[in-house]
C-alpha cells in the first residue's frame, strides 16, 4: 500500500464527487455499483446504506496520516454508510468502536489497510480489494475482457492481486516486471502472465492496469484513443499531458475505490 500524504488525502476528499462522475462517464458504474459488481459475478446486493462503520486512527510507526481517517470516512458517508472517526486512537479506538457497535472497523498501518467485521470476524485487505476494484473498472469500460490483451505494470502486491482477477475474467494478461526475482516468484506459483518489453505492450494493448510506484514514463504519443488505463495507486505511470489526453479513461483514485470494495466485502 503507498503511504498517503496530508496532501493527498485533502485532495481525494475535495474531488470524490469530481471522479466518481468521471468513473460513471467512462465504465457506466457509480462507486456502490462498482464495489457490488466487484464483490460477486452476478452482482449482489450489499447493506451499505445505514451500516455503522468506524475509522480507527492508528499511531504506530510513522504515525497518523493527517486527514486520513476522515477522507474514509468521506467516502463512506458517500456510499451510505453511517460513518466516523473513533475519538481515540488505536486500541482504545477499537474498544470505542466496538461500544458504539460498530459493524466494520478500518484500520491502517504503515503495512496494512484493513476493513475488520466484528459480527464474523472478516478481515479485507486493502490491495487485493483495490486490484479487484480497478479490474471491475477496466472490464466495465471495456466492455469486456474475455480474450482482450491487457498490459500490467508491475506484480507488486496490488499488480498480483491485478493479475489473479484478470485471468480470472478471461484477459491475456501481458506483464512488465524489471525485477527479475519478483517476475520468476509470481510465474513459480502458477500466475499466468506473458512478460514483455514496455514498447511489445504498448503496441498491443489499449487496456492498461498501472500497479507500479514509477511516475511518468507513459507519455501522450503512446495512448490512443482506445486506451484505458486503470491506475489504482500513486504517481501515475502517465505523463501529465498522457492524463489529459486520456481524460475520464485515466481511472485514478488511490483510496475510493479499495474503501467502496472493502465495506462491500466486509459486509456481503
Amino acid at each position: 500500500m503507498t503511504r498517503l500524504t496530508t496532501a493527498d488525502v485533502g485532495a481525494l476528499t475535495d474531488r470524490l464527487r469530481e471522479f466518481e462522475a468521471g468513473l460513471k462517464e467512462v465504465t457506466g458504474l457509480g462507486l456502490r455499483e462498482l464495489a457490488m459488481n466487484t464483490v460477486a459475478h452476478p452482482p449482489v446486493c450489499v447493506p451499505l446504506y445505514g451500516a455503522r462503520v468506524a475509522a480507527v486512527p492508528v499511531t504506530s510507526g510513522e504515525g497518523v496520516i493527517g486527514g486520513f481517517s476522515d477522507c474514509v470516512v468521506a467516502i463512506l458517508a458517500h456510499l451510505g454508510c453511517e460513518a466516523w472517526v473513533t475519538a481515540q486512537p488505536d486500541v482504545r479506538g477499537i474498544q470505542e468502536a466496538h461500544d458504539e457497535a460498530a459493524e466494520v472497523v478500518f484500520l491502517a498501518d504503515d503495512f496494512r489497510f484493513i476493513a475488520l467485521n466484528t459480527g464474523n470476524g472478516r478481515c479485507v485487505d486493502d490491495d487485493p480489494a483495490t486490484a479487484d476494484g480497478y479490474v471491475t473498472a477496466l472490464e466495465a469500460a471495456a466492455g469486456s475482457l474475455l480474450g482482450r490483451y491487457v498490459l500490467l505494470l508491475g506484480l507488486g502486491p496490488v499488480g498480483r492481486a491485478a493479475a489473479r482477477r484478470l485471468v480470472s475474467r478471461g484477459a491475456a494478461v501481458e506483464v512488465v516486471e524489471p525485477d527479475q526475482a519478483r517476475l520468476q516468484a509470481a510465474l513459480d506459483v502458477g500466475l499466468k502472465v506473458q512478460p514483455v518489453t514496455l514498447a511489445e505492450g504498448l503496441a498491443r494493448c489499449d487496456l492498461i492496469v498501472d500497479a507500479t510506484p514509477a511516475a511518468g514514463f507513459i507519455d501522450v504519443a503512446e495512448v490512443s484513443p482506445l486506451t484505458v488505463a486503470a491506475v489504482p495507486g500513486l504517481p501515475s505511470a502517465f505523463t501529465p499531458a498522457a492524463q489529459a489526453a486520456l481524460g475520464v479513461r485515466h481511472i485514478h483514485e488511490p483510496l475510493a475505490i479499495g474503501v467502496a470494495v472493502m465495506v462491500a466485502r466486509a459486509l456481503v
